[in-house]
């Protein structure tokens, strides 16, 4: 069955495809509840651990599931970690505001307070000259997040992190095998947080996440804060949480994993694809990537006049193309925080990203169908 049913001989381009995505392992997936139901194990068991020793080898680490903790959802990944941390009432962690919520709710769900900066002009992540003043005497960590699948500079926050006694907690819901100078992302800070939620770049079939670290303790303490705070089977030693990627979904993940090099790659030659169609169309921002930084995009996101976007969503609508916005209310102006100041880079940001197409089903002639449509907008509007 075609996956892009034609209309008006022109194609329905969402910003995601699920089972696009996946219909190189239908195989696998058809045998998998299979395997769970007559096996019986739906919470933890052989599953959850082999997807943990997996995801542990391709970051670098031994085959072992206590670097990696599985947990329910890249939100509980963060709160986890800062719970396990001891950062609570009375400390201070520096966030992005351009950024997706959870990031900042997860500080705010431990007690602790959120110090929001701006972002970089050009890579959309945390400006690393805005943390180092934000730093004050109760600051305990930062949150570093590797927005849209691109690495923070990661030479400048360890550098940074380790001069001031600081934890550095990464945020890779949007990259997992991006890599900063050759090495993944998760793996230079104290702890990397990841989220498997479907349309992520490791994407399950449902909510999901996961806490990497070379630090076993740390590991083995949200390990037990996610379930339920068990120090034993019958003894609770710790306020814990019901937090614990489940069993159905590590296995699809386990699966997943070997091919995500492959589902990278082809991000990243549609992006390539992106930037020689719309080389020359001078009214809009292509994403800028770091030259230490290997981009995984987990979306595509581009830059245009913040009073003509609305117009260009419908127009592309009308075309039969997806678009969407990220983040149109920064988190320091979310109601939830509503902050009285002012972050100039984050706020232009809000007015004026779109995001295109940006999936592993698409071909060339998906990109060229996209950006041939931005560059008649554009030229009817001149």
């Amino acid at each position: 069955m075609d996956k892009f049913p034609k209309r008006i001989g022109t194609f329905n381009l969402p910003l995601f495809d699920i089972q696009a995505r996946y219909k190189d392992i239908m195989e696998d997936i058809e045998s998998l509840l299979g395997d769970l139901l007559f096996l019986a194990e739906f919470v933890g068991g052989r599953f959850l651990d082999q997807f943990e020793k997996a995801f542990a080898a391709y970051h670098g680490y031994e085959n072992d599931g206590s670097f990696v903790v599985g947990v329910g959802s890249g939100m509980d990944a963060l709160i986890l970690a800062l719970k396990a941390l001891e950062i609570g009432p009375g400390d201070d962690v520096i966030v992005p505001s351009h950024t997706f919520i959870a990031s900042a709710l997860a500080v705010t769900h431990v007690g602790a307070n959120v110090k929001f900066v701006d972002v970089d002009p050009l890579t959309y992540n945390i400006d690393i000259d805005e943390v180092e003043s934000a730093i004050g005497i109760n600051t305990r960590a930062i949150i570093a997040v590797h927005l849209y699948g691109q690495p923070c500079n990661m030479d400048r926050l360890v550098e940074l992190t380790s001069s001031k006694g600081l934890y550095l907690i990464e945020d890779c819901a949007q990259a997992t095998g991006a890599k900063w100078d050759g090495k993944p992302v998760g793996t230079f800070g104290t702890c990397g947080c990841f989220s498997f939620y479907p349309t992520k770049p490791l994407g399950g079939i449902g909510q999901g996440g996961a806490v990497l670290s070379k630090n076993e303790d740390l590991i083995s303490k949200i390990r037990m804060l996610g379930d339920v705070g068990r120090s034993t089977k019958y003894e609770m030693t710790e306020v814990g949480y019901n937090s614990r990627l489940d069993t159905i979904n590590a296995h699809f993940l386990k699966r997943c994993l070997p091919r995500l090099d492959k589902w990278n790659a082809r991000r990243r030659a549609i992006s390539e694809l992106y930037r020689i169609y719309l080389e020359d169309l001078n009214e809009i921002h292509l994403p800028y990537v770091d030259p230490k930084a290997e981009h995984v995009y987990h979306l595509f996101m581009i830059g245009v006049d913040k009073y003509i976007r609305e117009e260009l969503m419908v127009y592309l609508s009308k075309n039969f193309i997806s678009s969407g916005l990220y983040y149109p209310i920064p988190c320091h102006k979310q109601p939830v925080y509503n902050y009285p100041m002012y972050l100039r880079v984050t706020e232009e940001l809000a007015d004026s990203l779109l995001a295109l197409p940006m999936d592993t089903y698409m071909t060339e002639q998906h990109v060229e169908y996209i950006s041939s449509h931005l560059i008649k907008f554009f030229r009817h509007r001149g």
